[in-house]
């Protein structure tokens, strides 16, 4: 599979397709931290970067902004699946990028077919990136954070996604541990909160809104 950045894939493009490409798209100037689109903005077109670098910040607790340079594609996923953003997206330096809305999808196919070729191996080299981190969780620093910074819910999808074993641990303001829940491959198999154990331990911990203090999982049997 192919790593290329998009203006090494124009290299193989004839000149009609490279001027239908220009005609398709359009430039969008960004100036350092000017946002490119936050969650849950619509999905409505996919963007290639052609100066600067951008920064994608994911929703998901724990994880790491990624750093985007030039020739990368970012909002594909979003404007393929036509689903809301997902990321927030911002610019760390002055930045340019070439914007592609979905409604002309349908044109590029017609005029540039290998665009869409490209934009696929893209996407699936992503997929297989990120499937390595996840076989490597347990390399990484547990996850961890305040509980009033992080949705409870998000943390125990986090978990789930990661298809991880280990323990996530529920602490209170004096740094007492209140709440540890054990989890086989993602699966919750055994909590206890304070008095509650079991299913109650896990209703409890999610019901209660009052709950303040910190939260970390630490991955191992």
């Amino acid at each position: 599979m192919p790593d290329r950045d998009f203006f090494a894939f124009c290299t193989s493009l004839s000149r009609p397709e490279l001027r239908a490409i220009g005609e398709l798209s359009w430039v969008r100037h960004l100036n350092i931290g000017e946002v490119l689109y936050r969650p849950g903005e619509p999905g409505n077109a996919l963007f290639i970067i052609n100066r600067g670098e951008l920064e994608l910040v994911p929703e998901a607790p724990g994880a790491e902004p990624l750093q985007l340079a030039r020739g990368q594609v970012v909002g594909d996923i979003e404007a393929f699946s036509e689903q809301p953003r997902l990321n927030l997206v911002r610019a760390i330096s002055g930045a340019s990028v070439q914007c592609f809305p979905r409604a002309n999808f349908h044109q590029l196919v017609r005029a540039v077919p290998s665009f869409f070729r490209y934009l696929c191996e893209q996407m699936a080299l992503r997929i297989v990136q990120e499937s390595d981190q996840v076989r490597n969780f347990d390399e990484h620093p547990p996850l961890s954070g305040r509980i009033s910074h992080f949705d409870l819910t998000t943390v125990h999808q986090t978990i789930a996604n990661s298809n991880q074993t280990g323990q996530l641990s529920i602490r209170d303001e004096q740094a007492e541990t209140v709440g540890a829940f054990y989890f086989e491959r993602g699966l919750p198999a055994a909590g206890q909160f304070h008095h509650l154990t079991g299913e109650e331990a896990f209703w409890q911990l999610f019901l209660n809104e009052q709950l303040s203090g910190t939260f970390s999982f630490a991955v191992g049997e």
